[in-house]
């Protein structure tokens, strides 16, 4: 893969996620946002199931005396079972269905409550991962619906920051194999992603060494302005406006 401007801006996009998560704590969903105005429709998921794998696989390791693995384990197995049911399915949603999919969502996770996950049940947490696993294979994020029902299970408040990052990771990282499996084209991208990593641990390292601090809430209603922005217009040119 040749690196143009699109690359350049995806490589920029990862270190202002990597420097923002590292201060915010999240960002939102910038990164699927900018990769889905710039990255064909197909490899949006693929791409950035492998950063996403690797964020809060990191965050597992750093959080691994902090999580709940009973939760861990029940979330991992719904969502072994749902991914590898759906991912087949996935290149069968044709691109622009997908650009609307993704576009829609993230302008939902950006303005609208997150889920209320309901009473209690069994098995309803194995239920939950394996809809949003299913659902990640087509959105991309897994955050924004996991994390009600993970903090709804009575575990210590402490443990759910560790849990969450361990249950995203494991999805994701099965949303990799099967996309792998299924013949999704990460060769060509691999320099790619490689600069992405790079780029993104470069800036949460950055915003660590300096202890730099913004005005929370008036960043995370500036990412939310530029995500919505991004979705909107994956959004109309999906449906050809542009």
């Amino acid at each position: 893969m040749e690196f143009g401007p699109g690359e350049a801006i995806l490589v920029a996009a990862a270190f202002l996620v990597g420097f923002g998560n590292a201060i915010l704590g999240s960002t939102g969903g910038l990164l699927l946002a900018t990769m889905a105005s710039i990255l064909p429709p197909p490899l949006v998921v693929p791409a950035h199931a492998v950063l996403e794998a690797l964020r809060n696989g990191s965050a597992w390791y750093r959080l691994r005396r902090s999580f709940s693995l009973q939760i861990v384990v029940a979330a991992g197995f719904g969502s072994l079972l749902a991914i590898g049911l759906v991912a087949p399915f996935a290149s069968v949603v044709p691109a622009h269905v997908q650009a609307i999919l993704i576009g829609a969502f993230l302008i939902w996770a950006c303005w609208w409550p997150a889920p209320d996950p309901g009473r209690r049940f069994p098995f309803r947490l194995p239920l939950a991962s394996s809809l949003t696993g299913a659902s990640s294979v087509f959105l991309g994020e897994t955050g924004p619906l996991l994390r009600p029902f993970i903090a709804d299970e009575p575990v210590d408040p402490n443990l759910v920051p560790g849990t969450v990052n361990a249950v995203a990771a494991i999805q994701h990282g099965l949303k990799v194999l099967a996309f792998a499996v299924l013949g999704a084209a990460y060769l060509p991208l691999l320099p790619l992603l490689v600069a992405m990593v790079v780029a993104g641990a470069l800036g949460m390292a950055l915003a660590a060494r300096f202890r730099i601090r913004l005005p929370v809430v008036l960043a995370s209603l500036l990412i939310r302005l530029v995500v919505t922005a991004l979705a909107l217009r994956l959004l109309a040119i999906a449906v050809g406006w542009l």
